[in-house]
């Protein structure tokens, strides 16, 4: 079972993503219709269409769900180390809270940082 604060934790990443969303809609017509696509560095690569902004939304939309499967389960984690019956609650509440912790992260380091060079000049 999924504790509460978790299921609002996770309420969070989400939240955050339908905002770069409705953003990104909103700044969509002023975004020119090819722009410079980067891989490593700062130099630019190729270009591309502006559909592109909406792949970094989708990709962490994708790890979102992963993530929260894992969440969901944690029973089916194969942990490295041995847990006793009578720790098993307490470990599964902290890795779904590590969890949780770290698709926020994720999430606030993909959006703004995804389309940046584009959208918010």
């Amino acid at each position: 079972m999924i504790p509460k604060y978790i299921k609002l934790l996770f309420c969070i990443p989400v939240l955050i993503i339908i905002c770069y969303f409705i953003y990104l809609c909103t700044v969509y017509q002023s975004v020119p219709d090819v722009i410079t696509i980067h891989s490593y560095g700062n130099n630019p690569d190729l270009s591309g269409s502006k559909m592109f902004l909406f792949l970094p939304i989708l990709l962490n939309v994708v790890i979102l769900v992963f993530t929260w499967r894992i969440i969901s389960r944690p029973d089916k984690i194969k942990f490295t180390f041995e847990i006793s019956e009578n720790e098993k609650g307490k470990v599964y509440h902290t890795t779904q809270l590590a969890l949780v912790i770290i698709a926020i992260f994720v999430t606030i380091m993909m959006g703004p940082l995804s389309f940046s060079d584009v959208v918010y000049k």
